[in-house]
């Protein structure tokens, strides 16, 4: 029974040149999820902080009289109007100046005193007047403009988990519209909507529209899409190098960002220059056509043929005319009670329904969800590595490229393929951050719990991209992006989840370690109950997805030798 693999694989090509062109338009459309999704690195920076104090000028021009440079006279100011806090930076205690209070009701003749800071020690009160911000690397960012800082700095950590919720409820609204409408409407609702609502957050009035702004513009902002749809016009030998093949658009989305970043310090502009470019991705309406697999799925066999055609003449290969004659009818056989469920409208209680999809569906669910927390909790902690902070970004961001291309060659290696590259990157993944739990974060050998957490977030990042193309062939078409869909949105839960964990270090600085370790190997151990899919067909039909991978039962093998006795007879 001829399928859409065997058409890519016997007379379109399973990576010509249509393909090809059709790949590098659709990697496009994942630089903007991956510009929305850590623009809050830079957009809402904390930068230092403190207290205004009524009167400042006057103080600095009463104390600076001698003061040769502005810096020394800020430091003056900052001594007699400040408190100092004690604080640990993992290795030693540090005295810095207070960022939530300043000394109460100081007299010109105290402010003269030298040792004025002990004699009202003990009068001091929270900033009642706002905040001063260092504005020597961020111009301006979200943080300093709602003055998100000491008691409301909560409502920072908020907006992340304000959008980690959007992107929950998104990656599955979008997994129903591409299943239900097709792949290319669901695509340029989600452009359109980024565009929209990217826009509208560069001006905000106030945190709350800006919080709402964050949540709708994550609902409406995949990588889902695209990713879907790029890998649906490859075959089976194909399909993993292009799966991660399109994730390295993603590192040279976050990449991107840390090069604007570094030249943009303004927020609200950064965010412009993030955004408005996607409206050229709408031009994709007349230039990339709708999944011809999806197309088959629907029972859309006429517009099938067409793009097959239109494929075929721009690879130089000749289509057979009478391709869809004969026995090519997958979709049109009524016989299983399994296949009459393809008729149906899918949705996630779809995957629940059959036994062997179930159990591979809440597999797949908990590995994406490890992957995000891993990986998310690894990449925020690279703010706290010491050097310049848009140069950890870009070299963080850089890593993953080899993770990528390791993981490309893993998947299609024969002693590996999909399910042992998956279980193996993820148990290195749980070794490297178990292992940096061990090492002291102080001394001369500081640098090994950097290399441990960085192997980590190697491992973890290959295992990310070979998720997608493992969840991929796993789910049969009917359902193939509502499944991807439930996975990415177990995935947000997993972010949502991340920096929480990250939390856990006020109680003891290694256990976020801890928990990624263990997620991460338990994950392993439940990789090997998937089966293997490298260089397989991709299931056409709910029946060929529950079929897949699952041990033929004694009784079911009786039957098939009947069958055969009875057609010999």
């Amino acid at each position: 029974m001829l399928q859409f693999d065997d058409v890519l694989r016997y007379v379109l090509g399973e990576f010509g040149t249509y393909q090809k062109f059709c790949f590098l338009l659709l990697g496009l459309t994942s630089l903007s999820p991956v510009l929305q999704t850590f623009a809050p690195v830079y957009i809402q920076a904390e930068t230092d902080h403190w207290c205004v104090v009524p009167g400042a000028e006057n103080i600095s021009e009463l104390l600076c009289q001698n003061a040769t440079h502005q810096v020394d006279c800020d430091t003056v100011v900052k001594t007699r109007t400040i408190p100092h806090e004690v604080v640990d930076d993992g290795c030693v205690n540090v005295t810095i100046f207070s960022q939530c209070e300043r000394f109460h009701g100081v007299s010109m003749v105290e402010l003269l005193h030298p040792f004025a800071p002990s004699l009202y020690a003990n009068s001091t009160i929270p900033c009642d007047l706002g905040w001063e911000y260092d504005r020597s690397q961020y111009k301006s960012t979200v943080t300093q403009q709602f003055d998100l800082v000491c008691d409301r700095h909560y409502l920072n950590a908020m907006s992340t988990s304000i959008f980690m919720v959007g992107n929950f409820f998104g990656n599955t609204a979008f997994g129903l519209i591409m299943d239900k409408y097709g792949r290319m409407p669901g695509l340029l609702i989600n452009v359109m909507s980024s565009v929209i609502f990217g826009v509208i957050q560069a001006f905000p009035v106030n945190y709350v529209m800006f919080a709402v702004t964050r949540f709708l513009l994550l609902l409406c902002c995949d990588i889902l899409p695209g990713f879907v749809l790029a890998t649906e016009f490859v075959g089976p030998s194909r399909r993993s190098r292009v799966g991660m093949m399109y994730c390295l658009f993603y590192s040279v989305g976050y990449m991107l960002l840390t090069l604007l970043a570094y030249f943009i310090r303004e927020w609200w502009i950064l965010q412009l220059v993030i955004s408005l470019p996607n409206l050229l991705l709408l031009t994709y309406w007349w230039i990339i056509p709708e999944s011809p697999r999806w197309l088959l799925s629907v029972g859309e066999n006429a517009k099938a043929d067409k793009i097959i055609r239109k494929i075929g003449k721009v690879n130089k290969v000749d289509v057979p005319t009478d391709l869809f004659d004969g026995k090519w009818r997958p979709l049109n056989d009524s016989k299983q009670e399994i296949t009459r469920e393809n008729s149906e409208q899918p949705s996630p209680i779809t995957l629940l329904r059959l036994p062997n999809l179930r159990k591979k569906t809440l597999i797949l669910c908990y590995i994406w969800m490890i992957d995000t927390i891993v990986y998310f909790g690894i990449s925020y902690n690279t703010s706290a590595l010491s050097g310049d902070d848009y140069v950890n970004a870009f070299l963080s961001a850089l890593v993953e490229i080899p993770a990528y291309l390791i993981g490309i060659w893993m998947m299609d290696f024969r002693y590996f393929g999909r399910r042992w590259s998956v279980f193996i990157t993820l148990m290195l993944s749980g070794l490297g951050c178990t292992c940096a739990v061990l090492v002291p974060t102080c001394g001369n050998i500081a640098w090994l719990e950097v290399t441990f957490a960085m192997v980590g977030k190697f491992a973890i990042t290959a295992s990310y991209g070979m998720i997608y193309v493992y969840s991929v062939e796993l789910f049969p078409t009917p359902v193939r992006s509502i499944g991807v869909g439930v996975c990415s949105t177990s995935a947000s839960l997993g972010g949502l989840l991340a920096p929480q964990l990250l939390l856990l270090k006020k109680y003891w600085k290694p256990l976020p370690f801890v928990a990624f370790g263990v997620t991460s190997l338990t994950a392993a151990m439940l990789t090997l109950q998937l089966p293997e899919t490298r260089s397989k067909k991709l299931p056409e039909t709910l029946e060929e997805g529950e079929q897949q991978g699952r041990k033929s039962s004694r009784t079911e093998k009786s039957r098939r030798l009947e069958d055969i006795e009875t057609t010999a007879v």
